[in-house]
């Protein structure tokens, strides 16, 4: 591959890892607007199988993320073994943008989790206060 493929494959591989983050998040949000407008109406099995569907996308959003920051580092290595003179990312900056990829998707998802057990919990004890159950 020549310089100008390489830098394409790396601009196509960002723009890969965001949109791959972007339905992270819509995910995420998703699973949060729901618990608030249905939790008091849905079974606790339910509950829970959504919940395991959930960190699971999260753990294949985050293998997907490893792979795409893979092949980032390698068109980088790349384009330094070709002697380029295009400024990407450096190693520091990539590995910097990974570790904060990291941070926020497993902070994310167990604020998320956090925040749709404590919302069935609570409405749960309501509930059952209410109906005497």
């Amino acid at each position: 591959m020549n310089e100008a493929d390489l830098i394409n494959l790396f601009i196509q591989s960002a723009q890969a890892l965001d949109s791959n983050f972007e339905f992270w998040l819509t995910a995420s949000f998703a699973l949060l607007v729901a618990s608030y407008l249905v939790t008091e109406e849905i079974p606790f099995p339910v509950f829970w199988i959504t919940t395991f569907l959930y960190v699971t996308s999260t753990i294949l959003f985050m293998l997907r993320g490893m792979t795409m920051g893979r092949m980032l580092t390698s068109i980088r290595d790349q384009l330094a073994a070709m002697n380029s003179e295009t400024a990407l990312i450096s190693a520091n900056e990539n590995l910097l943008v990974a570790l904060l990829y990291f941070v926020i998707m497993i902070t994310g998802t167990a604020t998320t989790i956090a925040f749709v057990y404590w919302r069935f919990r609570k409405l749960r004890i309501q509930g059952g206060a209410k109906h005497g159950d």
